[in-house]
């Protein structure tokens, strides 16, 4: 059964043809008998999980694009009082999972469909003299 996040009933057909556009969908019609002896048409419309879903994803898309992700993880793990540039996705030292950690698993997850994960760095690269700069792309 297909799941609809919002239902919406309305009567103008103008407005049924853009929310059509928008990618809701026409679930069902019913004649409308109006005091004054008039009819009408009631057009029955259902939002699709998987349009929601389309639409947030073009928003994150967005955010990407210009740079929003960075700012919220840098923003997210300074609230958590955690430093970034001591992880890293190359294996280097296990560690526990943190609530950035836990964030940044669970977005590449659900926005890229990637399983990553975070690891300990053996040095962090402020301390370490191999390295003239530090390119972390997130």
């Amino acid at each position: 059964m297909k799941q609809y996040l919002k239902i919406f009933v309305h009567t103008e057909i103008n407005r049924v043809n853009r929310l059509l556009e928008e990618g809701w969908e026409l679930i069902d019609t019913s004649k409308v008998l109006y005091p004054d002896g008039g009819e009408g048409m009631e057009y029955h419309l259902g939002l699709p999980a998987e349009t929601r879903v389309k639409q947030l994803m073009e928003i994150i898309r967005m955010y990407e694009k210009y740079g929003f992700k960075s700012d919220l993880i840098h923003d997210f793990a300074e609230s958590k009082k955690e430093d970034l540039l001591s992880y890293t996705t190359e294996p280097e030292l296990d560690m526990p999972e943190t609530p950035v950690t836990r964030f940044l698993t669970l977005y590449e997850e659900a926005v890229n469909g990637k399983s990553v994960k975070y690891y300990k760095r053996k040095m962090h690269p402020f301390n370490d003299p191999a390295l003239d700069y530090m390119d972390i792309d997130m």
